[in-house]
């Protein structure tokens, strides 16, 4: 009995262990292209998640000062980015908040988000988006990529910038009603994985699972006896 218990709690323990060693990559949308505001920075982040192999969950938030909008020409995309040795690349699971929109994954194409250099390779349009200043702002863009050899370290800078994110000014140190496209110049900054238990902790910890499985198992005896 106790034996049978201690293999099922370090079973588990184990089993779990690898769950929680998977790092996440942060971008920080640290750059303003915009012509006419856009001065709080960051602007948000990106973050990247590896989900399995050739999938990647993409999660961009953006601060309270701004929302994503609907551009109004092709020097404006929701979000932009290239990737390196990646194909046949698809986009699942595209959701928004804290207000629901529409997001369209534009798929393998040439896209420009004006002042972010050159045209980038994958891009994002919200279609259902206020183009200006709105008062049910869209602030989260999450979506699951796929493509054969997809991985965190696929998404490669385009000149100097990893992503662009098209946004509206919501505020007065933002910029009211100002709009434009902010960048993600530098390397993503992996984010370090909750610590994982050293062997020794783990083995003690089952143990004290069996003597506690032990002390059940000698009280039911008792019960039964008397």
């Amino acid at each position: 009995m106790k034996k049978s218990i201690l293999l099922g709690s370090l079973a588990v323990i184990f089993g779990l262990a690898p769950l929680t060693a998977c790092a996440d990559t942060i971008f920080s949308l640290n750059y303003s292209a915009c012509s006419s505001g856009c001065s709080v920075l960051p602007a948000g982040t990106v973050e990247l998640q590896q989900n399995g192999a050739n999938s990647v969950n993409v999660s961009v938030s953006l601060a309270s000062d701004y929302s994503f909008r609907q551009a109004p020409d092709n020097n404006h995309h929701s979000l932009v980015f290239d990737l390196s040795g990646v194909s046949g690349v698809s986009a699942t699971n595209i959701a928004s908040g804290p207000t629901s929109q529409t997001f369209s994954f534009l798929g393998l194409g040439s896209y420009k988000d004006a002042g972010l250099g050159s045209n980038f390779q994958y891009a994002f349009d919200c279609t259902t988006c206020a183009k200006g200043a709105t008062g049910t702002p869209t602030q989260s863009l999450t979506f699951t990529l796929t493509g054969t050899g997809l991985t965190e370290s696929s998404f490669v800078s385009n000149g100097s910038y990893y992503f662009g994110v098209d946004v509206v000014g919501l505020d007065s140190a933002a910029g009211i009603g100002l709009t434009g496209n902010i960048g993600a110049t530098g390397p993503g900054s992996p984010v370090a994985p909750p610590a994982v238990p050293e062997p020794s902790s783990l083995l003690l910890f089952g143990t004290g699972l069996t003597a506690i499985g032990g002390m059940i198992r000698k009280r039911m005896t008792g019960a039964f006896t008397r």
